[in-house]
């Protein structure tokens, strides 16, 4: 039986860097309902935003399309004005995010 010997020096952090490199997250899929489905809402009508069914993300950010935002996976939001807005979630993990708008109309 013969020895084998590697003809370079190698590194380990090199090797355990080449290992982990293919280990990174997925990207997050942003998804979100409200609590009043596709109903509209009133001015000044509290409304619960909830990612929950969004996949792989570490955080949460919100754009409530009048000027505001919000953080977290569940997040409570009221509209003082009659409108429609364009309600925007950002999912995020440590390497990637991604984003879902979805319009919402609020009535007198």
């Amino acid at each position: 039986m013969s020895a084998h010997y590697f003809s370079r020096p190698f590194s380990l952090g090199a090797v355990v860097l080449a290992l982990l490199g293919g280990c990174s997250k997925k990207a997050p899929g942003a998804c979100f309902v409200t609590d009043k489905g596709s109903n509209s809402t009133k001015t000044n009508e509290e409304i619960q935003f909830n990612a929950n069914c969004s996949t792989d993300a570490d955080s949460y950010s919100w754009s409530y399309g009048d000027g505001t935002s919000g953080e977290g996976a569940t997040v409570k939001h009221k509209y003082p004005a009659a409108g429609t807005y364009v309600v925007k979630l950002t999912a995020k993990n440590s390497s990637k995010e991604a984003s879902s708008s979805q319009n919402l109309t609020i009535v007198p």
